[in-house]
């Protein structure tokens, strides 16, 4: 686990693309150039309070000057969504860290369907730009969500892939029907698909039904606030390089627990899906309950503190 450089940064404009929705568009406070991204990527945002949390870079990977991100106001927000519509304008500062990519575009893919609901398309825009500007063949399918229709249409509009961009609104004609746009395609077309869980699970299931395998299905999610956590099993970890025992009780998580004891782990959509809390285990059996750690990351023991836990009584924690 490494800590990243923060890049101090000015909001120089806040666009309010939807009635739950809105982009800020961040420039160095200091002038210069903001660290390079690729597509797909994002950013831990520092906001007001000293709440870290994840946002997808929608603009161009092409700009250095800027880093555009898209934020929902989500109802059932744990402060960070809610504090950027409320309390952040234009002129304040903030800082983000380095960009970090988990949905990049393999460099072989020849062509693509992009699928997107909601704030789900803002990691899609800049994939949608980048595949543009290498004159990559693709389609992007676009669902408004329910609560925010319209949400990033404008910026569609003005981009170089508005041809290459279909909207579809909830309840209304044309209904997006995945399984449609999926049959018959070449066998090199690569499919990226972010949103919530329960509208992307079916995607999912048909184009893997449809023959597309695992490494040409691309998954971003966006999830709900995560439930109350269960009583669960009680167990300790220790912290390798002190030597230090955390009692990990049964209604808490391990990043929970241990910043309750003094241990912070870099947390974000604390339910298993970014990877910010991504440790590595040197001793012990993991349960793993994440949606982001690949068979091989969870073979070299890695694992996620906000969700999984042991299956037995310890687990040693390489920090």
């Amino acid at each position: 686990m490494s800590d990243d450089a923060l890049s101090p940064v000015i909001v120089a404009k806040k666009t309010i693309e939807a009635e739950n929705m809105a982009s800020f568009e961040l420039i160095p406070a200091e002038g210069g150039e903001l660290p390079a991204f690729t597509a797909g990527s994002h950013v831990d945002v520092t906001i007001p309070g000293g709440l870290v949390r994840q946002y997808s870079l929608i603009n161009s990977e092409s700009e250095r000057h800027r880093y555009v991100i898209g934020v929902w106001k989500d109802a059932n927000s744990r402060g960070g969504s809610k504090a950027l519509f409320q309390q952040v304008n234009e002129g304040d500062r903030l800082a983000v860290g380095t960009p970090r990519n988990r949905f990049a575009v393999p460099r072989d893919t020849k062509r693509a369907l992009l699928f997107a609901r909601g704030i789900g398309a803002t990691p899609i825009l800049s994939i949608a730009d980048h595949l543009k500007a290498k004159n990559i063949p693709f389609e992007f399918h676009y669902l408004f969500a329910g609560g925010s229709p319209g949400a990033f249409k404008s910026t569609i509009e003005a981009s170089a892939f508005a041809a290459n961009t279909t909207f579809y609104f909830e309840a209304a004609e044309p209904r997006l029907n995945a399984a449609n746009l999926l049959a018959d395609r070449p066998d090199d077309t690569h499919v990226f698909l972010c949103g919530v869980d329960w509208w992307l699970d079916p995607i999912i299931a048909s184009a893997q039904q449809k023959g597309f395998g695992v490494n040409r299905i691309h998954v971003e999610r966006f999830t709900g606030k995560a439930p109350p956590p269960l009583l669960d099993k009680v167990f300790d970890v220790k912290i390798a390089s002190t030597g230090k025992v955390i009692k990990i009780p049964g209604d808490r998580s391990v990043s929970t627990a241990m910043e309750e004891a003094g241990v912070k782990i870099p947390t974000s959509c604390e339910q298993g899906a970014c990877g910010t809390c991504k440790v590595k285990v040197l001793e012990g059996e993991v349960d793993h309950r994440d949606k982001r750690l690949k068979p091989e990351d969870k073979a070299q023991g890695w694992f996620l503190a906000c969700v999984s836990r042991a299956k037995g009584d310890l687990l040693v924690l390489d920090l």
